[in-house]
């Protein structure tokens, strides 16, 4: 039977969040983090946040709790909990809520802030990242034309604004230096968690020959099964949920991210500064997941080539070009 995205995110935890609380006569005054996630945890930003955070907190003895599937209505009250409380960093996703946590943020600037976030940082205490990971899709790109038979290459994206643009031009360009006549289809489902509707997508997709898709979103992988369709997965290592459909995962890992802004305020320097420098191969935030299971499935060329780009990637001998302009199918 094959595992629920929650399982596989409470088998990556387990061992970690029990630390995440510590203990001993350091408990009093360690240091309070807190995630607030717009989305359930399945969603791959939010998990690869949530284990990010789950791991620093285990490594510096932090005490870390989270919120997840928090409304728009409800963030300025669960931010504005916390800040009265007296933590000392909040991370989390301000994609959908920007003005209300740069309000609250400013309201509390003992209180930093960490966020993901399509705009900048704002002084004092707002911080931002992008959850970048086109260069790891470059790579992505180049492993889907790699393995497909049919020349026809598919995307399953949430919304059609510029952040997704960017991330879906770097796959087709990476999939057309593989390939230069690969055909690469998109659809975009208008949610960042809409499963059903991303399944649909995948099926409808399925139909007209694709024969390897990105998920970029959740609900791909298990329509790319039941059309017995490779798929690849995003943000973080998806392969648990179908080892015999997911080849592999273009990763984000936002470890370094998280890390950078913990130290910053243990040091008592914490600046609103752009973290999103850091979202990149040569720092291991972006790479591309091991093939696993489907390992034999990609040619040895394929694998030699992505590798060889990878490494030209991380020592800035190549670089991925970020497109924000609409995504060209074909």
């Amino acid at each position: 039977m094959h595992k629920t995205r929650r399982d596989v995110l409470k088998i990556a935890a387990f061992g970690t969040l029990a630390a995440a609380v510590p203990f001993g006569a350091a408990e009093a005054a360690a240091i309070r983090i807190r995630g607030i996630y717009e989305t359930p945890m399945e969603e791959p930003f939010v998990t690869q946040l949530h284990l990010a955070m789950t791991r620093i907190a285990k490594e510096a003895e932090l005490d870390y709790k989270y919120s997840e599937s928090v409304k728009a209505a409800d963030f300025s009250r669960v931010l504005r909990q916390w800040c009265e409380e007296g933590v000392e960093l909040i991370v989390g996703d301000a994609y959908g809520t920007e003005q209300i946590c740069r309000r609250v943020a400013r309201g509390y600037d003992k209180t930093a802030f960490t966020m993901g976030s399509a705009m900048g940082p704002t002084d004092p205490n707002f911080a931002t990242f992008y959850g970048q990971n086109y260069e790891a899709a470059y790579l992505g790109g180049m492993l889907a034309a790699g393995l497909s038979k049919s020349g026809k290459i598919g995307v399953v994206a949430g919304i059609a604004v510029p952040t997704t643009y960017g991330l879906l031009n770097a796959y087709r360009a990476g999939a057309k230096e593989m390939k230069p006549d690969i055909a690469l289809k998109a659809a975009y489902i208008g949610s960042m968690f809409d499963p059903p509707k991303a399944k649909e997508a995948t099926i409808a997709m399925a139909d007209q020959g694709i024969d390897v898709v990105f998920a970029e979103r959740i609900g791909v992988i298990e329509a790319a099964a039941e059309r017995q369709i490779l798929a690849i997965g995003n943000m973080t290592d998806q392969s648990a949920i179908n080892p015999a459909i997911v080849v592999s995962s273009v990763i984000w890992d936002p470890y370094p991210v998280i890390k950078a802004a913990v130290e910053a305020v243990k040091a008592g320097n914490f600046a609103a500064k752009d973290y999103s420098t850091l979202e990149n191969i040569a720092n291991g935030v972006n790479y591309l997941a091991p093939f696993g299971a489907l390992a034999d499935r990609v040619p040895a060329e394929v694998k030699a080539a992505i590798d060889a780009k990878s490494k030209d990637i991380a020592a800035g001998k190549f670089s991925v070009t970020y497109e924000e302009s609409e995504t060209k199918t074909d």
